[in-house]
């Protein structure tokens, strides 16, 4: 169906409506036609007018790009490529100390708000604004709500995606509102557009920030209108998405004059010019913000690195936003991404108690930061680090302890943590029941030696000196600690939704810019979904 609204209350006069079309409608596993069919356009209104002035603008800013793109090199200082990729190296996140104000951890692009020329009023699905010459633009409704189709149907909402999906599924031309184009057809603006044209608007939603702000809208309304349901908890974690580029080992001297080499994206130039070494544009790395992301001793992955917020029992991703270097350590990320999301959704606050992460963020400094600041707990799975087992100096019977607290006895067999006496100072253990709720201890070879008067099975009790690195006030051996940390793992559902349902782990664009728009995209899929 061609979707033609005029402003006001006329109705189209003649609506086709092929049988394909009603048979989706009715389809349970067609819930994107659906979403697509009944679109609230009106609620856009005010993005479309922002969309059609910076296309606008971009069209004027390509017209003076050629005119610049090449330069004099005589008058400009011609920086040597080594020196640029020394340069930009210090210049990443993972260089600076961001405790003293290096470079920001989270990616954060600045857009300049503007004032649309365009009346919101006057623009409508198939009604475009109309500028003294050049072409009638594609209609930006129908533009959207391709990029937004593909993401629902479970692609990557990237202009190759839409653009085959658009030359290949009618029932998707119809529902996005436009027509099919032959080839002898002059251009008309309702055409299916081109691949050019598709990516065109991907970098115009991009560099606008309205991707973004659409993101922004969308989880916004859904808080407002009590979609999503207030929680005292906030769950976190980082992900990672394979870059679309390659890389380099750069070796560089610290300040003690120790070589050390690093992974970096390559060192290029976004100008035309013959001979790049010899003009006068500037170096930059080809795929900024992707680095090397360790998964573990022998498992890396050279990509991008996102941070996803988001609240546990309902399992709804709130905010996912690009990390500024993805060789970034997990627990910087925790703190600057939940200031961000309570500066962009200031009626969440109110709901927080406590945030839940992963070992990377047990530090006792982090933890005392969001108490003092933010006035919430900061609940983390414990992080021994390189603390060794206690073999020496146990009770009878005990074979080792764990450095994540847990005693082991000689018969291979985990003891119950039971609680704690505050006034000894003392961690209170005992020792395992079978099925039947009987001691482990009671047939075990090893009871004479161990614990020969023993009805209920071995109790022991543990210094707090034995385990140091281990808080008496929140033990996380404590089954109310387990029950909390529990409901971590959530996140790893929302990523798996956003990366895996509604997109794709593998980039097919470079840099922070084009991988937040990634980002923002998917959700703005998943809470439209949620919503319907």
């Amino acid at each position: 169906m061609l979707t033609l609204q005029p402003i006001g209350s006329q109705i189209p006069l003649i609506q086709i409506v092929e049988s394909d079309d009603r048979a989706l409608l009715s389809s349970p596993e067609a819930e994107w036609y659906r979403i697509l069919f009944y679109f609230p356009w009106t609620d856009h209104r005010g993005t479309a007018a922002e969309y059609y002035d910076a296309l606008y603008q971009f069209n004027i800013r390509e017209l003076e790009k050629r005119a610049e793109r090449f330069v004099s090199a005589d008058s400009v200082t011609v920086e040597s490529k080594e020196e640029a990729i020394q340069r930009l190296l210090f210049s990443r996140a993972t260089m600076q100390n961001t405790k003293v104000g290096g470079a920001a951890v989270i990616y954060d692009r600045k857009v300049e708000p503007k004032n649309p020329t365009v009346k919101p009023e006057t623009i409508a699905p198939g009604i475009v604004p109309v500028r003294l010459g050049g072409k009638k633009p594609k209609c930006f409704f129908a533009m959207f709500k391709s990029f937004l189709g593909a993401s629902l149907m479970g692609f990557p909402s990237e202009p190759e995606t839409v653009h085959l999906l658009l030359h290949s599924n009618p029932s998707f031309v119809r529902v996005c509102g436009f027509a099919p184009k032959e080839e002898m057809d002059e251009y008309c603006y309702l055409h299916v557009p081109s691949l050019r044209k598709l990516e065109q608007f991907d970098q115009i939603m991009r560099d606008s920030g309205l991707w973004n702000k659409m993101k922004l809208s969308e989880v916004s309304r859904n808080i407002k209108e009590g979609v999503i349901k207030e929680e005292n908890e906030l769950v976190g974690d980082t992900t990672h998405y394979h870059a679309y580029s390659g890389f380099e080992t750069v070796t560089y001297r610290d300040e003690n004059g120790k070589e050390h080499r690093k992974s970096q994206s390559k060192a290029t130039k976004k100008c035309g010019c013959e001979d790049k070494d010899a003009c006068g544009h500037e170096w930059t790395l080809a795929d900024d913000g992707a680095g090397t992301i360790v998964k573990s001793n022998n498992k890396m992955h050279w990509g991008h690195k996102a941070a996803i917020l988001g609240l546990p029992r309902q399992g709804v991703p709130l905010d996912a936003v690009a990390v500024a270097d993805a060789a970034t350590f997990d627990g910087e990320t925790l703190y600057p991404h939940v200031k961000k999301l309570f500066k962009e959704f200031p009626d969440i606050e109110p709901w927080i108690e406590r945030v839940l992460y992963d070992s990377a963020c047990d530090n006792k400094e982090l933890k005392d930061k969001f108490r003092e600041e933010l006035g919430i707990a900061l609940k983390t799975s414990l992080n021994p680090r390189r603390k060794k087992e206690v073999v020496k100096d146990l009770p009878r019977g005990i074979e080792k302890i764990t450095p994540h607290g847990v005693p082991i006895c000689i018969a291979g067999y985990e003891m119950d943590y039971k609680g704690i006496r505050y006034d000894n100072e003392k961690f209170i253990y005992q020792s395992q029941t079978d099925e039947d709720g009987l001691s482990v201890c009671l047939p075990c070879r090893h009871k004479i030696d161990c614990s020969p008067n023993s009805r209920t099975g071995r109790i022991i009790t543990l210094s707090f000196d034995v385990l140091r690195h281990i808080n008496p006030d929140d033990p996380p051996m404590a089954k109310r600690f387990k029950a909390i940390m529990s409901r971590r793992p959530s996140v790893e559902r929302m990523i798996k939704r956003l990366k895996c349902d509604l997109g794709d782990d593998r980039l097919s664009k470079r840099g922070n810019d084009s991988f937040q728009a990634c980002l923002d995209k998917t959700m703005i899929a998943f809470h439209i979904l949620l919503r319907s």
